[in-house]
């Protein structure tokens, strides 16, 4: 009968050992099906990639760098398709590239100042995965700073840490030096705290008295709203006011309790900038056209800023960009100033000590440093000696002697003898007689300063002395190295 199995049809009963090699053979069928589904040890298994997950662009010259959280699945990513669009996601071009596993790609070729969407996909045997969530990037023309001092108001071998508990920042460390700050303890600076305008009224008149500005008197200004203040804050509000740092926020208000923001800081430095004396390597230039007086600034009005839109004041525009030329923000390799965010106590710091550098303030005592330390070939190094007071104020025509030590001859001499004198090779840099303060040596100028060049000898160390001391001195290392200023230039090939 159809459908019917008879007795001779019927299949025999399995045995036991029989029975348990069927099973067997169900459940390897069973886990190679399971195998192909679930994930063993966080790995996808005979699977299209994921999603991938984690990009991030960063915008350069006419291209943006990609990078991304790389996918693991079995079968392994062969590559990634990278695609971008340059209208907002309407269509999408797809990078013709070579295969390649790494999670990171440099988009090249980009038209700068255009707003670019970028997403990624991983590829492997199986297919293509979903794609990333899309990032936006704009590239831009990238700029280095125009006019950066070449000398430091606060080299780090001569000054000393500050002693605050919450900050190690040698920015910290120069405006604490100078008296800039005091810190909101003695132990302290708070250095994410914000500043507010009171704060940078005092911060901005001791810098000023630290880079040759004579102090006004600080009489009524008509702001109506800083009574409530301290003497030496009003004092300080009326003198930037007299020095035009500051126009208020109004006529009649100053604001003293408003946080002051990135732009204003801008502002500030830069217009403080320009009552300043200049100091050694600072970058200055003519007040107006191409002759006459020079004062501390920079015109030229590139950066890498991409977030100024909303800037409309023209002078707080050429100021961050002023700035920015000179070396003075903290942000010079990002390109976002992000001119309304609050000014922290921190950036602060590094905006003054890098404005310092282009001022003649400088440390007490006398300090030589030079435009390189390490240097390649036989450049030509440009070298400068200060000479301050204690109270930081320049000492004119100090008799200064310089001389020099060839590391390269060390092997069969020293640089000075057993009496402390100066050996036979131990060579004048620019004096007239070796080691020795003398009638021919050069002196200081007004603003007590002294520079001078040299050509360091080629693949060598080589150290200078800056000294003084009475005329007719001998240099002997014994008496007269706690006073001298010493450095070393080192000449690579």
């Amino acid at each position: 009968m159809c459908g019917v199995l008879t007795a001779d049809e019927k299949k025999p009963a399995l045995d036991g050992a029989t029975m348990k090699k069927s099973i067997r053979q169900v459940v390897g069928v069973l886990a190679l099906a399971m195998i192909s589904v679930w994930p063993l040890g966080g790995i996808a298994v005979a699977a299209v990639p994921g999603t991938t997950v984690g990009l991030v662009a960063v915008p350069g010259d006419q291209q943006v760098a990609l990078t991304w959280t790389a996918v693991t699945v079995i079968p392994a990513v062969t590559t990634y398709n990278v695609e971008y669009s340059s209208d907002s996601g309407g269509s999408y071009a797809m990078v013709i590239r070579s295969a390649d596993t790494a999670a990171a790609y440099t988009v090249t070729g980009l038209t700068n100042g255009t707003t670019y969407t970028f997403r990624v996909s991983a590829v492997n045997g199986d297919g293509v995965g979903a794609y990333s969530a899309t990032v936006e990037a704009i590239p831009f023309v990238v700029h280095l700073p125009n006019d950066l001092p070449t000398y430091s108001a606060c080299p780090t071998t001569v000054i000393p840490g500050a002693g605050f508990s919450d900050t190690v920042s040698t920015d910290v460390d120069c405006i604490k030096y100078y008296n800039i700050t005091k810190g909101t303890t003695a132990t302290t600076y708070s250095p994410e705290d914000s500043v507010t305008r009171w704060e940078m009224a005092l911060f901005l008149t001791r810098m000023a008295s630290r880079t040759g500005v004579v102090l006004p008197d600080g009489a009524d200004q008509g702001f109506l709203d800083i009574a409530g203040k301290s003497d030496e804050i009003i004092t300080a509000v009326n003198q930037i006011k007299q020095l035009g740092i500051t126009v208020g926020k109004t006529a009649t208000t100053y604001a003293p309790d408003d946080v002051v923001t990135r732009e204003e800081m801008a502002l500030f430095i830069v217009r403080l900038l320009k009552k300043a004396t200049v100091g050694p390597g600072g970058n200055s230039e003519f007040v107006t056209g191409t002759t006459g007086q020079k004062e501390i600034k920079s015109l030229d009005t590139d950066h890498n800023f991409t977030d100024l839109t909303g800037v409309t004041l023209y002078e707080s525009l050429t100021s961050i960009a002023a700035a920015w030329n000179l070396g003075l923000p903290e942000v010079s390799a990002r390109t976002t100033f992000e001119p309304q965010l609050a000014m922290t106590r921190s950036a602060m710091a590094t905006f003054m000590a890098n404005a310092l550098a282009h001022t003649n303030a400088r440390p007490k005592g006398l300090v030589l440093q030079a435009s390189g330390y390490r240097v390649a070939g036989t450049p030509t190094v440009e070298f400068s000696v200060t000479d301050r007071d204690e109270a930081f104020s320049p000492i004119a025509n100090s008799t200064v002697d310089v001389f020099k030590f060839n590391h390269s001859i060390v092997a069969t001499t020293v640089r000075f003898d057993a009496t402390g004198l100066c050996s036979s090779t131990s060579s004048v840099s620019i004096s007239s007689v070796k080691c020795t303060v003398d009638t021919g040596d050069p002196k200081t100028d007004s603003n007590g300063n002294l520079e001078f060049v040299d050509v360091p000898e080629a693949v060598n160390s080589i150290d200078y002395w800056a000294w003084k001391a009475l005329s007719t001195t001998v240099y002997d290392n014994d008496i007269h190295a706690g006073e001298a200023s010493k450095i070393t230039v080192v000449t690579t090939s």
